[in-house]
């Protein structure tokens, strides 16, 4: 009876504190995402004003048609942005689970290795489990740098851009849960 009374079932991290933090990854594993999402709202903001405007007025309707065009192509963006972010939150967690089970492994990274953002989203991974200077010497190895943002598929067969199998790996990651983690 005496050992009953010192445990204690209060859990080690708040649901606020797990809320936070998987808030903060989200937003770090998609950082660039989010910042031209962020960049879409401002310019949709700025030429959906325009369009307003040129339509109350007597605008030329051809500065209203780019006007309305670049508005839409900005609210695209962001909604691409947005899927492509979550996309890659979903990529952290799965690699940081893998990480986790298994360990530094290029087999495991390769899938993730294609584009900046991925690559940011295991970065993110990397960090959490203290393994940045094995990922350094990987990216290092590999040839990537600083200004290799577009996918080396894309750059490689810019026809791939039209594939459904594209769009789902891109877009349309499925959710993952993570299995050793809270965050």
């Amino acid at each position: 009876m005496e050992l009953a009374a010192h445990i204690s079932f209060r859990p080690a991290h708040s649901n606020l504190k797990v809320v936070l933090m998987r808030i903060f990854r989200y937003l770090q594993t998609g950082y660039l995402l989010h910042l031209m999402g962020l960049f879409s709202m401002i310019m949709v903001y700025l030429f959906g004003r325009k369009v307003l405007m040129l339509r109350a007025g007597d605008g030329n309707i051809w500065s209203l048609l780019i006007n309305g065009y670049v508005c839409l192509y900005f609210f695209s963006l962001i909604i691409f942005s947005l899927l492509d972010a979550r996309s890659r939150y979903q990529n952290y967690k799965m690699a940081k689970d893998r990480l986790f089970k298994y360990g530094f492994d290029v087999r495991l990274l390769k899938p993730f290795v294609y584009s900046r953002c991925q690559r940011d989203a295991i970065a993110a991974a990397v960090k959490d489990l203290d393994l940045r200077r094995e990922w350094m010497e990987l990216k290092q190895n590999m040839g990537f740098r600083w200004y290799h943002i577009l996918p080396d598929m894309v750059v490689r067969n810019p026809w791939l851009l039209f594939t459904r199998d594209y769009w789902s790996k891109t877009l349309f990651v499925r959710r993952y849960n993570l299995k050793y983690f809270l965050w």
